[in-house]
């Protein structure tokens, strides 16, 4: 299945993080133009990196894959998506303030736990590693959304 930015709706996701970069500073220039809240919500299970560890699954890809569609499906249509296959996933959250931003990462990391929990056979691939990060309210260069961003590489 070739998920790409030019769908539409719930059919979109940034495969490439530098696509992925470039419009979310495209959103963040429009949130400080017209002042309003954007947020990132980064989940990394990378930590899944075989397909022995998997079940209900025959490639790591396919897990991969099924991973960012439940996420997708999570989410508002005019939220944006990167999945860059190796189960780093980010989400920028448009007209978003952190406290909506934390409570998405919280329902997320659930849901995502109990789909770890239902698809790999070792409880220590059950934990989900979420990072979030808001504008405007993040200090520093490190904790930025771009600066967020470039912690994940490509």
């Amino acid at each position: 299945m070739k998920i790409d930015a030019n769908s539409s709706g719930l059919e979109s996701m940034y495969n490439d993080l530098g696509t992925f970069k470039a419009r979310a500073t495209e959103e963040i220039k429009r949130a400080k133009r017209y002042p309003t809240f954007i947020s990132l919500v980064l989940m990394d299970v990378s930590h899944i990196n075989s397909s022995t560890e998997l079940e209900n699954f025959s490639d790591l890809n396919q897990f991969y894959i099924g991973l960012g569609d439940l996420v997708r499906k999570a989410i508002r249509e005019t939220d944006l998506i990167s999945n860059n296959g190796i189960g780093k996933i980010a989400i920028l959250l448009i007209e978003t303030p952190k406290e909506g931003a934390m409570a998405l990462s919280e329902r997320l990391r659930k849901t995502v736990k109990y789909f770890l929990c239902n698809n790999t056979k070792s409880p220590v691939n059950w934990r989900v590693p979420t990072r979030e990060s808001y504008f405007p309210g993040s200090t520093g260069e490190n904790n930025s959304i771009l600066g967020v961003l470039d912690t994940i590489g490509d």
